[in-house]
């Protein structure tokens, strides 16, 4: 189990006052956390929904694999298998998400922040001229969220997940 108490009280407002080796270790330590299968529950602005499972395997000491696979639910009842795939990294105070291709393409870095023993981050990422304006937070109790709000020319919606241990 991942010590978040620690965690949180190494990560306070940000002043993680212990060396790079130590940040990369428990950086490490947070994946490994993430590591194994979590239920899914992703919803849309737009009435969507994505039931599934996420899992996070990991594949060297630097890098870990995100794969999930589920069933979309569109808003008019239609439904669709879907999956996608992403590459973990550790960096100091939280790790990195790269698209899944060669060569490999940042998507966006993670630092986790302590709020009230919640680890939380924010992170951008520019598609072109489409903004994905994302929030993550790490819960206790073997869950977690992902926000994202897309901005752009192309693209407009906002996208909800919930992964939890306990349902899986």
């Amino acid at each position: 189990m991942y010590n978040f108490e620690k965690e949180c009280q190494n990560n306070v407002k940000g002043k993680n006052k212990v060396s790079n080796t130590t940040k990369k270790k428990t950086n490490s330590s947070f994946l490994n956390y993430l590591s194994g299968q979590w239920y899914l529950e992703r919803t849309y602005d737009n009435g969507s929904k994505v039931i599934g499972t996420a899992n996070v395997v990991k594949k060297t000491n630097s890098e870990y694999e995100y794969s999930e696979e589920g069933v979309m639910t569109l808003s008019d009842g239609k439904s669709l298998v879907c999956s996608r795939k992403y590459i973990y990294k550790p960096i100091p105070n939280g790790f990195a998400i790269y698209f899944f291709e060669t060569p490999s393409k940042l998507f966006q870095n993670v630092v986790l922040k302590n709020n009230n023993g919640t680890l939380c981050a924010q992170a951008t990422h520019f598609c072109v001229n489409d903004i994905y304006a994302s929030s993550y937070s790490f819960f206790p109790d073997d869950h977690f969220e992902i926000t994202h709000v897309v901005r752009g020319p192309k693209k407009t919606y906002t996208s909800k997940a919930i992964f939890s241990k306990n349902k899986v």
